[in-house]
């Protein structure tokens, strides 16, 4: 056999045993949901608190993205908010999953089962609530990809609002 022969029997049958491998797409399409661990700091919360946790899928931002370019005003007359979008664009309701714990009920973790994110799929992970302080809001959010069906985010950057709360 010539090698002009090899290349052209040898691309195609290790194209197609590399397609069925991770080394193709190392986090792909399982279509397997997604279960996060998040690591709570309980001590940044108020313990009387709500951990609101939004987690948006890969369609979700997609469509949050699009919107982006849209405004909305609201309108004094007829007390109604409008949706200006350029044109083109055509604004979508974008509904994140969400979940609520209560601060008191939560030990150092919290566990949330995406009923939305499969394992290879971008991902928006967003966690707030009323701050230790009982006036500002501490928050944390993650954007990327899940690479496995049990995700573990252990370091957040969490942040706090600045607000000037009254003091009692």
């Amino acid at each position: 056999m010539n090698r002009a022969s090899i290349r052209i029997f040898l691309l195609p049958a290790l194209l197609i045993f590399l397609a069925g491998c991770s080394i193709v797409s190392p986090f792909g399409g399982s279509g397997e949901n997604v279960t996060f661990s998040v690591v709570i700091n309980k001590e940044s919360f108020s313990p009387e608190g709500t951990l609101r946790v939004r987690i948006w899928n890969a369609e979700t931002l997609k469509i949050a993205e699009s919107n982006a370019n849209c405004a909305v005003s609201y309108n004094q007359g007829t007390k109604t908010e409008e949706v200006h979008c350029p044109e083109g664009v055509e604004y979508r309701e974008a509904s994140p999953e969400e979940f609520e714990f209560l601060v008191q009920d939560i030990g150092a973790e919290i566990e949330i089962k995406s009923a939305t994110v499969t394992v290879g799929e971008k991902y928006r992970l967003q966690i707030s609530g009323l701050a230790s302080d009982d006036c500002n809001t501490a928050s944390a959010s993650v954007e990327e990809r899940a690479k496995s069906a049990h995700v573990i985010l252990e370091n957040l950057l969490w942040a706090t609002t600045l607000m000037a709360c009254p003091i009692n």
